[in-house]
């Protein structure tokens, strides 16, 4: 029985890790095929629409004064940008008003608005900030998201074509501080990205990525406005499925968005990163489940010991995982070419950032628990919260509206 159990191990390992090795020379050929279109793309500024730059901010940020200067100083015709906040005690508002300050030529306002629209604050943000929009092209980027000067000008262009719904963006994490940083950034680098562009060959976009989004006013109002989201963790998901579903194309952009990443600790990166994988699996639970064929190293350190344990062979032990590492390393520099975020000492860390990344993929099916910000929710299998508890001290249920502009 023993011998029966070891053997199907041996299959089953072999056959998976077989799949991973293809999944990662998959990655390598979307990676290299994306570099290609992006150094061949020859942007056009012949299509500039005004632009609403929506930008909800929650407490401060690494590089936070840096990242909001961006969207300001963008080398574009006509644009208008907000700033979001909930509480008027957000340490994040005197840098706000700094920046407004310093671009008071520009278009720019903040609103601070407490209502509360459901149980994403993000989307309540964003519904409290869409009074004061003035244009038909609305663009939504997180607080800890740093663009170039010609941002606005090479990603809009796809709107010239009347089938285009909503473009989206790509981002690379860029780390801030310690090591836990570093290995948040090696997830968005050289797993999220080359993950993202697969799917994109495989099929056309039917999501958004949250980081940056620029929809139509029109096409927003026709699934229902931001209200539609405002109870969904996975917004940006939904956001795209709702979109798609009119019959309109999601574009993905060649321009990728530099993400300032700072885990602080080991704790809170498992936490970041157990959030977006329980959210995963909620709303795309037979997608999720196949991303364990991702977890290459792994599953070729399994068949390793397997090998050993049957045959006895020390080099068996360790030709699984040998090879695997090659292929990651590979994978590894690949994409740090198109991001320009790693170093050297990264190949280092990817043993751990792997076996990170499947212990949060097991411990991710214990439960729908996850923490936001300072709030703890449940997610449902239809990707919607519910709040369980609230962990900081800011009074949700204030109904007092504050609106500050300054021009």
């Amino acid at each position: 029985m023993q011998i029966d159990f070891i053997n199907i191990t041996l299959i089953v390992t072999t056959f998976l890790w077989l799949f991973s090795l293809g999944y990662l020379c998959f990655a390598f050929i979307a990676l290299e095929l994306f570099k290609y279109r992006k150094n061949k793309k020859v942007f056009s500024s012949n299509f500039c629409p005004p632009i609403t730059i929506l930008k909800p901010i929650y407490g401060l940020d690494p590089d936070m004064l840096d990242c909001l200067r961006s969207f300001c100083q963008q080398d574009y015709p006509r644009y208008q940008v907000i700033f979001g906040l909930q509480d008027k005690n957000d340490p994040a508002i005197p840098l706000v008003k700094q920046v407004i300050k310093e671009f008071s030529d520009n278009d720019t306002s903040f609103i601070i608005n407490t209502e509360l629209h459901g149980t994403n604050h993000k989307v309540s943000n964003l519904i409290n900030m869409s009074p004061n929009i003035k244009y038909e092209y609305i663009l939504i980027a997180d607080s800890d998201m740093r663009v170039s000067k010609k941002y606005l000008s090479q990603v809009v262009e796809p709107f010239s074509n009347e089938k285009v719904g909503v473009i989206t963006c790509l981002y690379n994490g860029k780390p801030k501080g310690k090591i836990t940083s570093r290995l948040n950034a090696m997830f968005i680098n050289t797993w999220f990205l080359p993950s993202v562009l697969i799917s994109h060959m495989l099929q056309p976009m039917r999501y958004c990525l949250g980081a940056t989004m620029i929809v139509k006013r029109s096409i927003l109002n026709r699934i229902g406005g931001f209200e539609s989201l405002s109870n969904h963790l996975a917004d940006d998901y939904i956001l795209g499925k709702l979109i798609s579903s009119l019959g309109y194309k999601i574009h993905l952009s060649n321009y990728i968005v530099e993400n300032i990443v700072e885990e602080t600790s080991f704790k809170n990166l498992t936490l970041h990163e157990l959030r977006w994988a329980r959210t995963l699996r909620r709303v795309e639970p037979i997608g999720y489940a196949l991303t364990f064929l991702t977890d290459s190293l792994v599953l070729g350190i399994i068949l390793g010991v397997t090998l050993y344990v049957i045959t006895g062979g020390l080099i068996l032990l360790l030709v699984p995982a040998f090879l695997t590492l090659v292929l990651r390393i590979i994978l590894h520099n690949s994409s740090n070419e198109i991001t320009k975020s790693g170093n050297i000492t990264e190949i280092l860390l990817i043993p751990l950032r792997d076996i990170l990344s499947f212990f949060i993929r097991v411990i991710s099916y214990t439960g729908n628990s996850v923490k936001w910000r300072d709030n703890m929710f449940s997610v449902d299998h239809l990707g919607l919260m519910h709040e369980k508890q609230v962990i900081n001290s800011h009074n949700i249920n204030e109904t007092e509206k504050i609106s500050e502009s300054l021009t």
